[in-house]
């Protein structure tokens, strides 16, 4: 753009030189710069007529400024979602929004196997057994306080002892002065008879 006319603030004479109207004022480059540009929310310099500016929303950025608040991936060619007057790529942002996994506290993205238990989700791999630290799947459990086992580790650490075998009873058994028994190892100890 070339003009005869003077640049608004520094009165430099624009005849054959690059300038910008501002506010249908004529200015030179250095003077807008200085004076008329916005400046970016990233890093806070101007943005000068000789570089790309994007604005979203009423806020303005360098192109090489207009990147992810989370990885720093450049998004001036990506779709981008907003969280917290915060620019995301989309992968950060679904990943904000994720639930946290109450095993490892990483984020549970969507379509990913998961169990849900007393309000608090897990990854399908981290829903694990406090005593063999082995993944529940779909087997069944038992819960003790906050944690969780599987029915053999469950029956080894809370089990009563059979006084007679010491293995765990888990289901039925005999009270016999106060000791707990299985049934088959409640027998007369002179003929080996069952007596329950």
């Amino acid at each position: 753009m070339a003009d005869s006319s003077h640049c608004f603030y520094c009165r430099e004479d624009l005849g054959g030189k690059r300038f910008v109207r501002s506010e249908g004022r004529p200015v030179c480059v250095r003077c807008h710069t200085k004076f008329c540009a916005n400046s970016c929310v990233e890093c806070h310099r101007p943005i000068s007529v000789e570089t790309k500016e994007l604005s979203h929303k009423g806020r303005y950025w360098h192109e090489e400024c207009f990147r992810c608040a989370k990885c720093y991936k450049p998004l001036a060619k990506e779709p981008f979602n907003t969280k917290d007057d915060r620019i995301m790529c989309v992968r950060c942002c679904s990943k904000e929004d994720a639930p946290c996994c109450h095993g490892c506290y990483k984020s549970i993205l969507a379509g990913a196997e998961t169990v849900v238990y007393k309000g608090k989700s897990w990854h399908d791999e981290c829903f694990i057994c406090c005593g063999c630290k082995q993944p529940m799947g779909s087997q069944s459990f038992l819960s003790k306080e906050s944690d969780v086992y599987c029915t053999p580790c469950y029956d080894e650490k809370f089990a009563k002892r059979c006084f007679s075998c010491k293995k765990p009873i888990t289901s039925g058994g005999v009270n016999y002065q106060e000791q707990p028994w299985h049934s088959h190892c409640f027998v007369c100890s002179s003929c080996s008879k069952p007596l329950a």
